[in-house]
């Protein structure tokens, strides 16, 4: 068979109007012949199967009706176009091979110009189908390709580029949502600020470099030391993280603030330009609350902004709340 021609499938149990068809279409299009119902099952299963098949209705054993129903009921096949050519010229007849889901109906005795006519104009059909097909498939990939790349890049606007944890764009949208649905089902919020002591220090003494790798560090220890997947861990800005509690009261945070500092302890980051101890420690100010429509999230900030200022003033490494 010639590349890019098209295969129709010919299907008659005359001979004579077999020979016809033949004698028409051989010149165009790449030919598969089939004598009865049953060959043009068979026939339809080469690779590739044919662009278009006609079909004559009245054959002995398997009929046209049988052949195109069983078309339809494969998934493989169910897509080839079928055109009825038949002496049965009743609009009854028509209709139910239109019904049966033909595309078209030629009656016999056979005009070769109706013929040529109609198959060259389901084969531009059918291969607009296909083309329109192909485009809906790579755009269906290019639209699953740009969700995929929007995915990644929203990920990354809510991440903070040197530590990898969320960000405080992050945080406060989610300060916001679980603001609000602690308001509405009545329950409690807590947050934890957190400041690393005498950050600059160690900056100026390590340099910077060694600054941004205690940064992902204390991050990477915090984030781990979390106790719920629902607990988010932030950065807040500079040395400042934060994290947000759903449905935690006030005992419940000073068991996770108590844990983050003690994590941070374990961490044994060197330090010897601490005033309070030889490796890297936090202060923390943590707030629990059932938040009220009367006031906004930031509220929750700020009180627990004091609260670090306080644990600051009061000596550095430690939670107050």
């Amino acid at each position: 068979m010639e590349e890019n021609r098209m295969t129709l499938l010919l299907v008659d149990d005359e001979p004579f109007n077999l020979h016809l068809l033949q004698e028409l279409l051989e010149p165009d299009y790449d030919l598969l012949l089939a004598k009865n119902g049953e060959q043009a099952l068979q026939r339809v299963r080469t690779v590739p199967p044919p662009d278009l098949i006609l079909l004559d209705i009245m054959m002995p054993g398997v009929d046209g009706y049988q052949v195109l129903e069983r078309l339809q009921a494969d998934p493989i096949t169910q897509k080839i176009p079928v055109i009825f050519i038949t002496a049965m010229g009743e609009v009854a007849d028509e209709a139910k091979g239109l019904s049966l889901g033909a595309v078209d109906y030629i009656s016999k005795p056979i005009s070769l110009a109706i013929v040529e006519a109609r198959v060259k104009t389901h084969l531009a059909l059918r291969k607009s189908m296909v083309v329109l097909q192909e485009l809906n498939a790579q755009l269906e990939s290019k639209n699953d390709q740009l969700s995929k790349l929007n995915t990644i890049l929203q990920n990354m606007a809510m991440r903070d580029g040197l530590t990898g944890i969320p960000n405080r764009r992050h945080f406060d949208q989610y300060l916001e949502q679980e603001w609000n649905r602690a308001s509405r089902d009545q329950a409690h919020l807590s947050l934890i600020l957190m400041d690393i002591d005498f950050f600059k220090p160690f900056n100026d003494h390590y340099g910077h470099a060694e600054g941004d790798e205690c940064l992902k560090q204390v991050a990477r220890a915090l984030a781990d030391a979390m106790p719920r997947s629902v607990d988010l861990l932030a950065r807040y800005g500079g040395e400042e993280f934060v994290c947000v509690l759903p449905d935690t009261n006030l005992d419940g945070l000073i068991v996770v603030g108590n844990k983050l500092r003690e994590t941070i302890h374990a961490l044994g980051l060197p330090h010897h330009h601490s005033k309070v101890a030889d490796h890297v420690t936090i202060s923390m100010g943590g707030v629990s609350m059932i938040p009220s429509r009367d006031l906004l999230p930031a509220s929750l900030v700020k009180a627990a902004d004091d609260r670090l200022y306080r644990a600051k003033a009061a000596g550095r490494d430690r939670l107050v709340c």
